[in-house]
C-alpha cells in the first residue's frame, strides 16, 4: 500500500493526537467537575457538541439562524464577519439544520486544512523537519481547542496560511481567492493583502534594506511593467471586507458598525503599551484567583510572542514580522483578555518556534508545556470558565 506523503500524514497525525487529547480532557472535565448553571446550552441533545460551543459561539449561531442585527451601544452580532456563519448556514442543510454540528465539522476540517498548509509553507521556508514541528506546536498550543470549537480561528488560520503559501509560490490568482475569503472571515484578514503585495514586490527584486538605492526602485518599476496584472489580481483581496462594509451601509447605514460595537464589550482603544502596563500592574497587585491566572497566561504568552518578532524578521523576513506585530498590537490596543486565543492566528511565530525546536531540549519544552496547558485549559473552557 502506497504511503501518504508527509505533507498529509504529519498534519493528519498531529490533528488526530491533539483532538484525542482535547476531546478526552473535555469529556472528563465536563463529567467530573460541576458546571455553573444558567449558561447557554448549544445543543440539548448532545452534551459533547455543546462543550465546543461557548461564549462567542452564540453569535455565530445567531447570525446563521437569524441574520445580522445592530443596536447602537449594545453588544450586536455585526461585530462578527460573515464567512464562517454563512458557511455554517449553507452546510447545515446537509445535517438536518443542526448548526452546532455543522460549525463543529467546519472548524475541524478547516483546522486540518490549516495544518496541511502550515506544513507546506514551513517546508518551503525552513525545510521538512521544521515543518513537522510547526504542525505539532500549532496543534497542541494551549488554546488550540478553539480550532474545534464554533469559532472562526480555524477558518481564519487555514485561509491566511493558504493565501501566504500561494503568494510564496507566486500563484497570484489562488492567493487572491484565499485572501478575499480571509478578509471576509475577520477584520484583520485585510492584512493578507499587505502580505501578498510585499511578496509580489520581493518577487520583482525589491529588498527592504536596499530601498534607499535607485536600482531597487528601477527593478520594481520594470517588474510592474511586466507583471502589473498580478498586482491587480492581488488588489482584489480587500473585497472580502468591502462587501461586508457595503452590506452594513445598506442595512444599518453604519458601514463600520463592526468597529463601533467593540465598545459594548468594554474595549477602549488606549494603545497596547497602556493595556500591557495595566495588565502587569494587575498581576503584581492582584489576588491570585481565576481571573489572575487568565491574565497571567495572556501576558506571558503575549510577551513571548513579542520577543519572537526580531527573530522572525531575521529568519523569515520583514513581512512576516510586521504581520505578527500588527496581529499583536491591534487587539491588545484595547484589551489583552483574549490574546492567547488571538495568538493562534500568528502562524509565522509557530514557524519560528519550529526553527528553534531543532534543539531537542527546546522541542521537548514546547511539546510538554503546550500539551499540559492544553489539557488544563480545555477542562476550564468546557466548564464555562473564561479562558480567552
Amino acid at each position: 500500500m502506497k504511503r501518504l506523503p508527509e505533507w498529509i500524514s504529519v498534519p493528519l497525525l498531529a490533528f488526530a493526537l491533539s483532538r484525542l487529547l482535547i476531546f478526552g480532557a473535555g469529556v472528563l472535565g465536563d463529567t467530573m467537575l460541576p458546571t455553573e448553571e444558567g449558561h447557554w446550552i448549544a445543543d440539548e441533545s448532545s452534551p459533547f457538541l455543546s462543550m465546543w460551543a461557548k461564549w462567542d459561539s452564540q453569535y455565530y449561531v445567531d447570525i446563521a439562524s437569524n441574520g445580522y442585527w445592530f443596536r447602537p451601544g449594545q453588544q450586536s452580532n455585526v461585530a462578527f464577519f460573515p464567512l464562517y456563519p454563512m458557511t455554517m448556514q449553507v452546510l447545515a442543510k446537509f445535517f438536518n439544520g443542526n448548526l452546532i454540528l455543522t460549525g463543529f465539522i467546519v472548524s475541524n476540517l478547516a483546522f486540518l486544512g490549516a495544518l496541511i498548509f502550515l506544513y507546506l509553507l514551513t517546508e518551503l521556508e525552513l525545510g521538512s523537519d521544521s515543518a513537522k514541528r510547526a504542525v505539532y506546536y500549532l496543534a497542541f498550543f494551549p488554546t488550540s481547542f478553539f480550532f474545534s470549537s464554533v469559532y472562526t480561528e480555524s477558518m481564519f488560520v487555514f485561509l491566511s496560511i493558504a493565501t501566504m503559501y500561494f503568494a510564496r509560490k507566486h500563484q497570484w490568482m489562488w492567493a487572491a481567492v484565499f485572501g478575499i475569503l480571509t478578509a471576509a472571515t475577520r477584520n484583520l484578514g485585510i492584512l493578507m493583502w499587505a502580505l501578498c503585495v510585499w511578496e509580489w514586490m520581493r518577487s520583482q527584486g525589491w529588498v527592504f534594506f536596499t530601498m534607499h538605492k535607485k536600482e531597487t526602485w528601477l527593478n520594481l518599476w520594470n517588474g510592474f511593467k511586466q507583471h502589473w496584472f498580478d498586482l491587480v489580481i492581488i488588489s482584489l483581496i480587500p473585497l472580502g471586507m468591502l462587501v461586508f462594509i457595503y452590506f452594513l451601509k445598506v442595512n444599518f447605514d453604519r458601514p463600520l458598525a463592526f468597529i463601533e460595537v467593540q465598545a459594548a464589550w468594554g474595549r477602549e482603544n488606549v494603545g497596547p503599551i497602556a493595556v500591557l502596563q495595566k495588565s502587569i500592574f494587575g498581576l503584581l497587585e492582584g489576588e491570585v484567583n481565576k481571573g489572575w491566572l487568565t491574565r497571567f497566561w495572556n501576558v506571558s504568552f503575549y510577551l513571548f510572542f513579542l520577543t519572537l518578532v526580531p527573530f522572525i524578521w531575521s529568519k523569515l523576513g520583514e513581512g512576516y514580522a510586521v504581520f505578527v506585530l500588527i496581529m499583536l498590537f491591534v487587539p491588545s490596543a484595547s484589551a489583552i483578555g483574549s490574546i492567547i486565543r488571538y495568538l493562534l492566528t500568528q502562524f509565522p511565530a509557530f514557524m519560528m518556534m519550529a526553527w528553534w525546536g531543532r534543539d531537542d531540549r527546546v522541542d521537548r519544552a514546547f511539546n510538554f508545556t503546550f500539551a499540559t496547558l492544553l489539557g488544563v485549559f480545555v477542562v476550564v473552557f468546557v466548564n464555562w470558565i473564561f479562558v480567552a
